[in-house]
C-alpha cells in the first residue's frame, strides 16, 4: 500500500485526502490547527497535530519510506516554501505543492517541489492519479471520464508491435504518439515495436488508462503534457 502525508489541510489538501482514501491509500496528515485534525477522528488516517514549519519536528513525525506528499498552506507562502524545502531535504521523492501566484511556484520549484499545482476544482482528481501510480507521468481531464495521458510502456508489451499489441482493442485505449527516453514525439509506423524506456502519449477513459498504466485488471475508479501535444501537433510555445 502507498503511503502520503498531507502537510496542511485547506481546501485543496482536503480534496486530496478525500480522493487517496478512496483509492485506499495509507494517508498521514498535520495541522497546527487542532479542531481541523479533529474532524477527521473517524476517518482511516493518522493524524498529527504539529507546527509543519518546524523541521526537527517534521523530520521525526514523517515516516520513512513516504511515496509523497502533499502540501497545502493555505495562503500561507513563506510556510509552504519552507515546508516544501524540508520535505527536498529529508527525501521524499515527490513533493506536491499548491501555488498561489507564479512567483510562488517559481521559488517551490527553486526549493524542491517536484509539481506545483494552482488552485482550481479539478486540481486533486489531476494529481491523485499520479500520485497512487508509478506508471503515469501526466494526467490531463479532457471532458466527462475522457482523459489524454503520458504514461511509462508496462514491460510486458516489450518487443511486441503496436499491431500486435492492438492497444485500442485489447486495452481500450487509443496511441497517440511514442518517444523513448528524450527523445520528442512523432510519427510512428504500426510495425514499430515497444521498446524498455518508451513512454506512450495516449487517449482513453480513466479506468482504461490507469488500468494499462499500472499493469493490471480494472481500476478501482475512474504541465509538462501540453507542450509536447503542441509539439507532436506543430505547434511551438511562444
Amino acid at each position: 500500500m502507498k503511503q502520503f502525508a498531507i502537510l496542511g489541510l485547506s481546501w485543496f489538501g482536503k480534496d486530496v485526502l478525500d480522493e487517496l482514501l478512496e483509492f485506499g491509500a495509507d494517508v498521514m496528515i498535520v495541522d497546527k490547527d487542532r479542531q481541523v485534525i479533529d474532524a477527521y477522528r473517524d476517518q482511516p488516517v493518522t493524524a498529527i497535530v504539529m507546527d509543519i514549519v518546524n523541521e526537527e519536528n517534521l523530520r521525526k513525525a514523517l515516516p520513512q519510506g513516504l511515496d509523497g506528499v502533499v502540501i497545502d498552506m493555505g495562503d500561507k507562502i513563506e510556510a509552504s516554501i519552507l515546508a516544501t524545502s524540508y520535505c527536498r531535504k529529508i527525501g521524499i521523492p515527490r513533493i506536491y505543492v499548491k501555488a498561489v501566484t507564479e512567483g510562488h511556484a517559481e521559488i517551490l520549484e527553486l526549493v524542491g517541489a517536484t509539481k506545483i499545482v494552482f488552485p482550481n476544482r479539478e486540481a486533486a482528481k489531476r494529481i491523485t492519479p499520479l500520485l497512487v501510480s508509478s506508471g503515469l507521468l501526466n494526467y490531463l481531464p479532457v471532458s466527462g471520464n475522457l482523459v489524454i495521458a503520458e504514461l511509462v510502456v508496462p514491460e510486458r508489451f516489450f518487443g511486441r508491435s503496436l499491431l500486435e499489441a492492438n492497444l485500442r482493442k485489447n486495452n481500450g485505449i487509443n496511441l497517440i504518439s511514442v518517444r523513448n527516453g528524450d527523445e520528442e514525439y512523432g510519427l510512428f509506423s504500426p510495425e514499430y515495436r515497444f521498446r524498455p524506456g518508451d513512454i506512450a502519449l495516449v487517449s482513453g477513459l480513466d479506468e482504461s488508462i490507469e488500468a494499462f498504466a499500472n499493469g493490471h485488471g480494472p481500476a478501482r475508479r475512474p504541465g509538462a503534457l501540453m507542450r509536447d501535444i503542441g509539439r507532436l501537433f506543430g505547434r511551438r510555445k511562444g
